[in-house]
């Protein structure tokens, strides 16, 4: 980055982090205040600089912005529960960096390995990038790596004297007492002092992350990304796994079909529909991905299923398998639900489940036509869609609104 550019770029991320910290001194949720905003204050500065800088090469990767809109759009209006918010701050930064590379890199694509692409942007080279600020600044080298050792040696110092600190005012009563007066001395300036010290930690913070997001954008818009070839894995190895594994479900298959009918296994059942609802639902739900991360893995990280007979009816019974425990948890799940209603967790489980469902079609039709085409971005459209559709079903106004129209 040149000086020019440098002097254009780096005003518009000034604006933005000032924005930023003004919002932080707002009555807002904290949510909000801390990651909602800032996130789209980021994406909203990092497009504009992207198109200033003519990087665009991918008009269609603006289309990760539809799902980004909704998710901030859902949780803002439906007050989102705590288990999506925690879901948003990882889901909503993994799509600003497909938008983002989708936009500049002419390699990128969407493929299993996206996540490599998600780290080049976000904590890679967060606080190497501010020597780009240095290189632009007129200041001799000497000066320069001198004030840099100085900033460094002063962040790396700060929670050591904290922590020293807390530890001698623990250890010695006097020395809390001392402490304490140092600090009464302050109190009438001490307020202000924090507010202004909050502000410019605030302001600092993302200021880095603003601007160390645009530098990767910048550096890694040639990057390369490796897909990696087929593991290798002897048939003797896997076979007898996928064997076993389908024996135990068919086990368990003939157990269900005699539980829910005429008992003809003729073992004791002492407990009701309700327990039975109840009973074992989450290690079905369990159960189901452990299946699937291994169908995955041999079907995308492997060649085993494609060059295989045994194998790949192996793994088409194990697809069939999941699919019925897909059904038995569903089964159970209703029953639990026409007795105690939805619940937020209860409707996620309910929308993971289909999206299971509709994942098994796709491997299915995979194998069946001999896995011919990669299957990565159709992946990432389901779950997007599903979490998107999380966010606007599973919240408590809707599942009270739907437990009200089923108990009329």
């Amino acid at each position: 980055m040149n000086k020019e550019n440098f002097k254009s770029n780096i005003i518009p991320i000034l604006i933005s982090t000032v924005i930023i910290t003004i919002l932080y001194n707002l009555k807002l949720v904290a949510y909000s205040k801390y990651f909602l905003l800032p996130m789209m204050l980021l994406i909203i500065t990092c497009i504009y600089l992207i198109n200033k800088n003519n990087m665009v090469i991918n008009n269609k990767a603006y289309r990760f912005l539809i799902p980004i809109i909704l998710i901030v759009l859902g949780t803002v209006i439906f007050k989102a529960d705590i288990s999506n918010k925690l879901l948003n701050i990882i889901i909503i930064p993994i799509l600003t960096s497909m938008l983002f590379f989708g936009l500049t890199n002419k390699h990128y694509q969407i493929s299993g390995k996206f996540f490599r692409w998600f780290f080049k942007l976000f904590p890679a080279n967060l606080f190497s990038n501010l020597e780009v600020i240095t290189s632009n600044v007129k200041i001799n080298s000497s000066k320069k790596k001198k004030y840099l050792h100085i900033l460094v040696g002063i962040l790396i110092s700060l929670p050591l004297i904290y922590t020293i600190l807390l530890l001698l005012i623990s250890a010695d009563i006097y020395f809390d007492a001392f402490i304490g007066k140092i600090l009464y001395a302050f109190k009438d300036w001490f307020l202000d002092l924090r507010i202004i010290r909050n502000n410019i930690i605030i302001f600092a913070i993302y200021f880095i992350i603003l601007f160390s997001t645009f530098v990767n954008i910048i550096k890694n818009k040639e990057a390369k990304v490796e897909l990696g070839k087929p593991k290798k894995i002897e048939v003797t190895l896997i076979s007898p796994a996928l064997i076993m594994m389908n024996l135990v479900f068919l086990l368990f298959l003939l157990s269900e079909i005699s539980k829910i009918t005429t008992n003809f296994l003729q073992l004791p059942i002492t407990y009701t529909y309700s327990e039975y609802a109840r009973e074992g639902f989450f290690q079905l739900l369990a159960v189901t991905v452990i299946n699937y991360t291994v169908i995955l893995l041999l079907l995308y990280k492997t060649n085993l299923v494609k060059e295989n007979k045994l194998l790949k009816y192996l793994v088409l019974a194990l697809v069939i398998f999941t699919i019925i425990l897909i059904f038995n948890s569903y089964y159970r799940m209703f029953l639990y639900i026409n007795r105690f209603g939805f619940t937020i967790l209860r409707m996620q489980v309910v929308l993971f489940l289909l999206m299971e469902l509709i994942i098994s079609g796709i491997v299915i039709k995979k194998i069946l036509t001999k896995l011919k085409h990669p299957d990565a971005k159709t992946y990432m459209i389901i779950s997007t869609c599903t979490y998107v559709i999380n966010i606007f079903i599973c919240n408590q106004l809707v599942i009270d609104l739907i437990n009200k129209l089923i108990h009329k």
